[in-house]
């Protein structure tokens, strides 16, 4: 992280910011939102597949 904050031309602090408190956060929340997507489109298939 201390050679990516070097070619970053940021500090490593701010560099442990940027991808904890707010890149992590974010892919959670946005892979959450896919697994509910993909979820909800499989159990309509599987409803329909029942019928």
């Amino acid at each position: 992280m201390v050679a990516l904050s070097h070619l970053l031309g940021i500090s490593y602090q701010q560099l442990n910011v940027l991808l904890f408190v707010v890149l992590h956060p974010a892919l959670t929340v946005f892979l959450f939102w896919k697994y509910r997507k993909y979820k909800k489109l499989w159990e309509e298939q599987q409803n329909k597949e029942g019928k």
